[in-house]
Parts: C-alpha cells; sequence; structure tokens
C-alpha cells in the first residue's frame, strides 16, 4: 500500500476484471485515453499493470510499466481528476520507482509538451529531457502535439 492520505487505499497489480475500470479512470483523465482493450493486450504482453484504489472499489489511480533487458518504461499514469492534487501521482511513481527489480538501471517516459504539471513532477523526481518526438500524440481537432522525452537514471541498489 502506498502513503497518500487516503485511508484504506490500496495499490495493487490490475487483471483483466479491471480493464473496465481503468479505461473508464483514463477517460476522465486524459484527452486520448487508452480502451478497455489497450489495458487488456498491455496485461496480456506482460507489462505491469498497477491499480490505486479505496477500499470501497472507487480507481483513484492507475501506472503501466513495461521492462526491457535494463530499462523500464512508464507507458500510462492517470489520476482520476477528483484526486488531484494530493500528491497521488508523486507517490504512486516512487512507490512503484522504488520496486523496480535490481537489474533495471534507466526509467523512461514520453509526455506531452502541453502537460506542464506532469513535466514539473517528473523533473522534481529527477528525470531529464532526453530529446522531442514531433508530433507524436494526437490533439484537438486532428492536430498533433510533441512529445518530450524524459529519463531517470536508477543508482545502483
Amino acid at each position: 500500500m502506498i502513503d497518500c492520505g487516503i485511508p484504506g487505499a490500496r495499490l495493487r497489480a490490475a487483471t483483466d476484471a479491471d480493464c473496465a475500470a481503468l479505461a473508464a479512470l483514463a477517460s476522465s483523465a486524459h484527452s486520448h485515453p487508452w480502451s478497455e482493450r489497450q489495458y487488456r493486450d498491455s496485461i496480456a504482453a506482460g507489462h505491469h499493470c498497477w491499480l490505486l484504489q479505496t477500499d470501497t472499489g472507487e480507481a483513484i489511480a492507475c501506472c503501466v510499466l513495461s521492462q526491457l533487458f535494463n530499462e523500464s518504461e512508464v507507458l500510462d499514469i492517470a489520476v482520476s481528476p477528483s484526486w488531484r492534487r494530493r500528491g497521488i501521482a508523486r507517490a504512486l511513481l516512487q512507490q512503484l520507482l522504488g520496486e523496480l527489480p535490481d537489474n533495471v538501471d534507466r526509467v523512461l517516459l514520453d509526455v506531452r509538451v502541453s502537460n506542464t504539471p506532469a513535466l514539473g513532477l517528473y523533473r522534481s523526481l529527477g528525470f531529464v529531457q532526453d530529446g522531442l518526438r514531433r508530433n507524436y500524440y494526437p490533439a484537438a481537432g486532428g492536430a498533433r502535439e510533441d512529445a518530450i522525452l524524459m529519463s531517470l537514471a536508477i543508482e545502483a541498489r
């Protein structure tokens, strides 16, 4: 369980049975959310999909991580709008980063250039900008938005 000031909240590995709730959470949190099938496919591919929920079953946040050799990648992270501004994303990432396998020495992610709250969070956790992927994300009206590529070096443990 992560300490995010929510009595009774628990972090657990998501299963296929959670994919509808994950998609609903993503739909409330993102302009271009993952679908239920994308979460299901991600779990089937062996990605680590985490769900933070209240003791009544309300989905608060989720995070999907993949691992290839010595690198892990944050594929998706979402916090329900009604639970934002409480340090949940920070606590979730810190918990999951602390539990990475010992052979992981770098964590990757990408983020929309317009997502200044996420950029601030990632920078405060030690992520650095590695590059820019032009026109990566879909945006409103058929436009495209750049992605900032970031990484975090993990100290030897």
